[in-house]
């Protein structure tokens, strides 16, 4: 595991509990020079790092003081590490979260356990398989003896790893399950999981009596301190709950609660703030690298010694801490600000068009190019003609050395990989088939490999660990307001993370995660774990997230037909198309009872990106056909399906034939990755 600066562990469950279980004789928390100070929990903490507005709190109750806060948090997470086993059997999770708490050596710790606790036993509960429950690989017993057990364990590990064998700990209890139904009717009702929360939330505070610790309660109201309205889907905190909950965190340690604070002292807080997200930013690139695998792994030998550079990152995170700590004594942020996002792409030389061959009837013209287009992953058309594309210079993973230029202001180093991807709007407005205007309509994206344009001027994102949905274009027309939908997907291969983004016909979400990802998400409903290649189905309206299918080594074509049938392709199984439909298991599938094989007979090389033919600009001949593209072989193929209807005996099911070839170059500059019908106009 990467080494891993100096933390403080906080323990974070929110519940409804009694004031009698208010827990500890000295619920007063001073932080002093030398401190370290860990959060650690399940999306409670995790998203804490996105806002930083409770380590702001910390830094304003103890100003110029020298302690050091690192985030820990990771969604779905049990106090053992469950979350973070990845390709380890899950018992081996407490080693790797071992081997962390070892360098850091923490002081305090607050731990934030409960709400995904209470979710997979809700989960479980239901045995519910759109939300993929694995007892083979997470047991069975999910109760709040279970939790208050395995907190007790990671107490005594934090303890047995710290600097001086004693560590002052703090313990957070779950929020409630916000019943958000007379604004959004499609979530479900939270009372039975808010039963859950509440048993969860008492053995929490026991635990934290025991133990003569403080434990925090999420009820804040007598203090004038509420969560109405604080979450965005009833579980998951916005920037309004994180702040609702530092205040009630301060309220209950002892600390200063000025809840105007935010708008008396709002450039003074927002600095500080900012100075803590760039901490957190750093760390996180050291704690969670992207493309871990090729850095440590098992294929770290593939692109050479790339661990080397992860330990890049620590002198970039103390002097980011440093600065931290004297703006918050109100000194001025001593780093440069970040570069201001660019409103245009550079210009950069363009490779000549290739010489094509295309099929009969049909022409290939360029849409764009340099300078209204750069280093695209995945693109979707919206339904006004507009082409979102998603784009990554930062792809496979960050530089630390490009982001140390940024911070020592040396422009003239400043590389591409800093986590600044965009997703770039392209039009064409004058209707002559080729785009005119290209627009930056999302900046600081961590490696974008799927977008999908919403009906309302808004889009989704995956991007790195999280499902995201922007909205609201500011002045520069960029999409200001940015809600975490999901987090917790897996990074372990970055050309495996959540992608494809597409719509279906049922106005679901459809995308997928592949082969060496493994990924734990809280939803309203439930815990969903999904290890390897995984084809997910997200409704926006519930906030619903199902395991549509399972397998394939790399699935990154996705389309269904006018009768809602499902075909997938990918870029690394060889086996042409696949039908796919709710609880099929494709190979490679782990624990599968039945696999399904490919409708595609024989051996074919790997396709990326998949579209079915259904428009009056191709003929008769066309309609119902499949097109991917060979990106090896720098072609675009064309498969048709037969037709069983006709014959003596009825068959259920597809077999397609592969056709001639839509386009095909020998130029290796072609490598086509995805196809995409659309219009440029109404």
């Amino acid at each position: 595991m990467p080494r891993l600066p100096t933390l403080l562990a906080l323990c974070a469950l929110i519940a409804f509990q009694p004031s009698s279980y208010a827990a500890g004789e000295n619920r007063k928390l001073t932080l002093e020079d030398g401190d370290r100070v860990l959060l650690i929990g399940d999306v409670l903490i995790e998203r804490e790092s996105n806002y930083g507005l409770l380590e702001t709190k910390m830094r304003q109750e103890f100003p110029g003081k020298k302690f050091a806060v690192r985030n820990l948090g990771y969604s779905g997470d049990t106090p053992l590490g469950a979350s973070r086993a990845s390709f380890d059997p899950v018992a081996k999770g407490v080693e790797q979260l071992e081997e962390q708490l070892a360098v850091v050596k923490p002081t305090v710790a607050i731990i934030g356990y409960g709400m995904a606790a209470s979710l997979e036993e809700l989960t479980y509960r239901k045995n519910d398989p759109a939300l993929n429950p694995d007892p083979a690989r997470y047991g069975t017993e999910h109760t709040p003896a279970r939790l208050k057990r395995e907190v007790a364990q990671l107490m005594e590990l934090i303890t047995k790893h710290s600097a001086g064998g004693k560590v002052r700990f703090v313990i957070l209890g779950p929020i409630a399950h916000e019943d958000l139904r007379g604004s959004r009717p499609g979530l479900p009702d939270p009372a039975e999981h808010n039963a859950l929360l509440a048993a969860y939330g008492r053995s929490l505070a026991e635990l934290a009596s025991e133990k003569n610790v403080p434990f925090i309660q999420a009820e804040w109201k007598s203090q004038g301190i509420a969560l109405d309205f604080g979450t965005d889907n009833g579980i998951h905190l916005t920037e309004r709950g994180y702040r609702a909950l530092s205040e009630g965190v301060a309220a209950q340690l002892g600390w200063n609660v000025n809840k105007e604070s935010w708008d008396k002292s709002a450039v003074a807080a927002e600095a500080l703030r900012s100075s803590v997200l760039r901490k957190n930013s750093l760390f996180f690139h050291r704690s969670r690298p992207a493309n871990y695998t090729y850095i440590f792994g098992f294929r770290k030998r593939e692109q050479g010694n790339n661990a080397v550079e992860i330990p890049k990152f620590d002198p970039l995170i103390e002097t980011a801490e440093a600065d931290a700590i004297a703006v918050s004594a109100g000194q001025p942020s001593s780093l440069p600000a970040d570069p201001k996002p660019a409103t245009k792409l550079e210009v950069r030389t363009s490779l000549p068009a290739p010489e094509f061959k295309v099929s009969d009837g049909l022409r290939i013209s360029l849409f764009a190019e340099n300078p209204l287009l750069e280093k695209p992953v995945h693109m979707n058309w919206d339904t006004s003609g507009r082409l979102w594309v998603a784009t990554s210079n930062t792809y496979p993973q960050v530089n630390p050395e490009d982001l140390a230029a940024q911070m020592s202001g040396d422009s003239a180093k400043f590389g591409p990989s800093t986590g600044n991807d965009k997703i770039i709007l392209l039009e064409d407005t004058n209707h002559d088939g080729v785009a005119d205007v290209s627009r930056i309509v999302a900046d600081r994206l961590l490696i974008p490999s799927g977008v999908a344009p919403d009906s309302f001027g808004g889009v989704y994102v995956g991007a790195s660990t999280e499902l995201l949905h922007l909205t609201n274009p500011n002045a520069d027309g960029v999409l200001a307001d940015r809600r975490i939908v999901l987090s917790g997907f897996g990074t372990e291969d970055t050309h495996h993370i959540i992608h494809t983004l597409h719509w279906g016909i049922d106005g679901r979400l459809y995308f997928h995660q592949t082969i060496y990802i493994h990924s734990h998400l809280e939803t309203p409903w439930g815990l969903v774990r999904a290890n390897s290649g995984v084809a997910f189905a997200y409704d926006p309206n519930t906030e619903r997230l199902e395991v549509h299918s399972k397998g394939l080594v790399n699935a990154w074509g996705q389309q269904e037909d006018a009768a809602g049938q499902t075909f997938l392709t990918s870029g690394a199984d060889g086996t042409g198309v696949h039908w796919a439909f709710p609880g099929a298991a494709f190979p490679p599938s782990e624990g599968a009872r039945r696999l399904v094989g490919s409708i595609s007979p024989g051996s074919y090389p790997k396709f990326s990106g998949l579209e079915l033919i259904n428009s009056p600009l191709f003929g008769p001949d066309w309609q119902g056909n499949a097109i991917t593209c060979d990106f090896r072989a720098h072609r675009i193929v064309r498969f048709g399906f037969n037709d069983f209807s006709t014959e003596t005996a009825p068959k259920s099911g597809y077999v397609t034939k592969e056709l001639p070839d839509v386009v095909r170059t020998s130029d290796v500059s072609f490598r086509p990755i995805t196809l995409k019908m659309g219009r440029t106009h109404r």
